[in-house]
């Protein structure tokens, strides 16, 4: 039998931290090898870029049984829109962003648009 989908509609209706099944597949298959996973609870895990600090820590949290994601700076979950506002403050090397290093500001540009991938956005 094939796939219904219908992803935009439920996206909608889930919200804007919805995460498809090809998202998170993708997302654990082939992005997931830069992280160290850390399981919060059943259901929820969470991914550390190798390359960030823990403070302020940036990672992208996966409740995969509720098929939604955040993106978390400290211990703040971001909206949409601050996550894209802080990917553009990435990418044009603003000091805005608490990663100052080249290092560190590609991996925080990597986990940003990793979770921005996530969600389908």
């Amino acid at each position: 039998m094939a796939c219904e989908g219908n992803t935009r509609e439920r996206r909608s209706a889930r919200g804007e931290d919805f995460v498809s099944d090809p998202d998170h597949l993708y997302f654990r298959n082939v992005r997931s090898r830069d992280y160290r996973t850390v399981t919060l609870a059943e259901g929820v895990d969470e991914y550390h870029h190798d390359d960030l600090p823990d403070d302020p820590a940036l990672v992208i949290r996966d409740n995969w049984l509720e098929d939604r994601a955040q993106l978390r700076l400290g211990d703040r979950p971001l909206t949409v829109a601050e996550v894209r506002t802080l990917y553009d403050q990435l990418r044009s090397n603003a000091d805005a962003t608490p990663y100052s290093d080249d290092r560190q500001r590609k991996a925080a540009t990597e986990v940003v648009a990793d979770y921005l991938r996530l969600i389908g956005s």
